[in-house]
């Protein structure tokens, strides 16, 4: 997706719009609170997204104090001074709330051409020269996982999902040996200590770990697809993935969603009157993201199958975001229906438990019996990031006789932000509970 290039700085408002939505709130409820469409929203925080994500070991430097002479956590080579110190700096300040947004300072260079070659390979759908390029220059660059992604993504678009899924797996594990090494150590495993080259350019676990998930669904959808084909649902989906077509459509965020929606109406409509048996083509779109994939979470959930909302939350777990929230939001209009399919999620798939959060910030405002219990369970979590979000939750619904479980909880995962949140959230209920009761004890005095 493209964020407008007009598009203004966002001010104090709009930025705490955007950490909202980042946090799995509503865009559209949030965009009516802000003045702007939900999808200028939407690409704001995608923006924002996407400068976190540069850092491949997000987070690391504020979690362990990095010294500024060290190799940047980023996997870039340069040293953190002069590469994400500022950047870290300023998104703290801004998760404080003490400065507005502003867009990140130019980098100084860019990928190295090697990449660059591989990624275009993929952006002219070169894929078979692109799997021939990559798979020559990973014996120059082992480590690189730019590399490896152009590999694994050529191999998902052509359909060789075992490949790529060898790819995804191999490289989620090496990236979470890489970040424990980091952290423990100050520096890359796989950069000597002390040499100040280039460092392998590593990936986030999380990142390897949604492509891996994405990989695996991918292979699975492939085999469900129906032969031969449906002579009525073929021709609908081929007209689906013209929204892909920008000679037709204009690639600006805003402009370009709305006129694919007005021409794509009539086939959007045929397709939900084609009924569930359309799911098997849709799910082919969601493997390779694209402009047709922001229309099969709205065709899904008219459905209502139960094929139907375990799609929307396989799909919620690919992490692309203006998809997953529409999923997340049709998930969430099933009320407390939704409550059993989120326990059988977290009861399959485990190894992927850390893309579920949003089903447990999703809760938040459920009125169900056994969401608080759910919630209980999932602190417990072996994944800090499970734990971390069913605190948040827990304090968004005002459980104070639980906050010594959440603080017990905190210092099992090492104080991370958002139960943090909550606890410092029920303490002050508590507080003014407290002060409310003495202030009534004193006037009956």
């Amino acid at each position: 997706m493209v964020t407008p290039k007009n598009q203004e700085k966002p001010n104090k408002e709009i930025m705490d719009a955007i950490l909202e939505v980042m946090e799995g709130g509503n865009p559209e409820e949030i965009a009516q609170k802000v003045g702007m469409p939900p999808e200028q929203l939407v690409a704001l925080s995608d923006s924002f997204v996407q400068q976190h994500q540069q850092t491949n070991l997000l987070g690391e430097a504020a979690e362990r104090k990095i010294g500024r002479n060290e190799p940047c956590p980023c996997g870039s080579g340069k040293k953190y001074k002069k590469c994400c110190l500022r950047k870290d700096e300023k998104i703290k300040d801004l998760l404080r709330g003490s400065v507005e947004f502003q867009e990140p300072e130019a980098e100084e260079e860019g990928p190295p051409e090697y990449v660059v070659k591989g990624f275009d390979l993929l952006a002219v759908n070169n894929y078979q020269e692109a799997i021939r390029y990559a798979s020559n220059l990973i014996s120059t660059y082992p480590e690189d996982d730019r590399i490896h992604d152009t590999l694994a993504t050529a191999y998902l678009t052509t359909g060789q999902n075992d490949e790529a899924i060898a790819i995804c797996r191999s490289r989620w594990e090496v990236a979470k040996e890489e970040k424990t090494f980091f952290i423990e150590h100050g520096r890359h495993q796989r950069l000597p200590e002390g040499d100040d080259s280039e460092a392998p350019h590593f990936y986030a676990p999380e990142t390897w770990l949604e492509k891996y998930w994405i990989a695996l669904k991918a292979k699975e959808y492939s085999g469900l697809l129906p032969e031969p084909q449906d002579p009525e649902i073929s021709p609908l989906i081929a007209e689906l993935y013209t929204a892909n077509d920008l000679e037709r459509f204009p690639a600006q965020q805003e402009q370009g969603l709305e006129q694919r929606k007005e021409a794509l109406a009539p086939t959007i409509d045929q397709l939900k009157q084609v009924g569930p048996d359309a799911i098997p083509y849709l799910i082919q779109i969601m493997s390779k993201f694209s402009w047709a994939a922001l229309f099969v979470p709205d065709i899904l959930a008219h459905y209502s199958t139960e094929m139907a909302i375990r799609s929307l939350m396989d799909i919620t777990m690919f992490n692309y975001h203006y998809v997953s929230e529409a999923c997340l939001k049709h998930l969430e209009a099933l009320g407390p229906e939704v409550l059993p399919y989120i326990r059988d999620a977290f009861g399959r798939d485990q190894d992927f438990d850390e893309l579920k959060v949003g089903f447990i910030n999703m809760l938040s405002n459920l009125d169900a019996p056994g969401v608080d219990d759910f919630l209980l369970e999932l602190l417990d979590h072996e994944k800090p990031a499970v734990v971390d979000w069913a605190g948040l939750v827990l304090g968004k619904r005002n459980r104070v006789d639980l906050l010594p479980t959440l603080e017990e909880a905190s210092t099992r995962i090492g104080n991370k932000p958002r139960i943090s949140w909550a606890i410092n959230h029920l303490k002050k209920i508590k507080e003014g509970k407290e002060l409310k009761a003495l202030d009534t004890r004193d006037r009956i005095q």
